[in-house]
């Protein structure tokens, strides 16, 4: 009766841990324009998701009750050991004025909320985001992050080379968004290499994402984060799909 009683507890206790853990990961979703003004070029076009088919997006993560975190929020949980549950991650790379005329009303209206890794090079430039946008997107609750200055392929250059990609970003963040501190960043075309890592440890990251796809499971590598992306002819069939662990 004892070993029995002892079995049935262990199993129980089996059956409470595996009930907590998510299946899967999380999902980080990778955009980079919300425009209903769709380039010719076939990158261009790729890269470009027309503001009804996110709203649609949006929607859909709304009637599912799917909860939208930002980069940062997402690595506070792994750290913790807590993965989320339920929930997705929607990021922008590049820092285009889309981001804070169409992408960033749509957040608000459906109660979501994102992290946008901007190059501070081109922030004030023709067709980026301006200073004044991007605090008022923090102050909607948004996680600005660093995406480089330039937006060049950290893998191409050397290590003196590297430190001013990624430090002149920090330092611009620092100087004009208030409160701003670095936690996530995203590589450029996705390229980096063994010096990109300790650079972005030196200067406190706490996780950076790639361009590979797959899941957000834990820390284990935390600056080799992966990410899904969205693109301009993906049904809802098909974003769904890229939602759902």
């Amino acid at each position: 009766m004892k070993t029995f009683a002892a079995l049935a507890l262990g199993w129980l206790a089996v059956t409470l841990i595996a009930a907590t853990v998510p299946a899967g990961g999380t999902a980080v979703l990778m955009y980079h324009r919300i425009d209903g003004s769709v380039p010719a070029d076939p990158v261009g076009r790729d890269l470009t998701v027309v503001p009804a088919a996110f709203e649609g997006e949006l929607r859909w993560l709304h009637d599912h009750r799917v909860r939208t975190l930002t980069a940062a929020e997402l690595t506070a949980s792994l750290a913790r050991g807590e993965p989320p549950r339920h929930a997705v991650v929607l990021t922008f790379d590049d820092g285009y004025e889309d981001a804070a005329t169409v992408a960033f009303p749509l957040l608000r209206r459906y109660g979501a909320r994102a992290t946008f890794f901007v190059s501070s090079g081109f922030v004030g430039t023709p067709r980026h985001l301006s200073w004044r946008q991007m605090r008022a997107m923090m102050a909607g609750g948004m996680e600005i992050a660093c995406h480089g200055t330039r937006h060049l392929d950290l893998s191409t250059l050397d290590r003196a080379g590297q430190l001013r990609e990624i430090g002149h970003c920090v330092a611009a963040f620092r100087r004009y968004l208030p409160g701003w501190r670095p936690a996530t960043y995203a590589y450029p075309a996705g390229k980096y290499d063994a010096t990109t890592l300790s650079i972005l440890e030196s200067f406190g990251f706490r996780a950076a994402f790639t361009e590979r796809p797959g899941l957000a499971t834990s820390l284990t590598r935390r600056f080799e984060l992966p990410r899904r992306r969205v693109r301009h002819d993906d049904a809802l069939a098909q974003f769904e799909t890229l939602a759902t662990p």
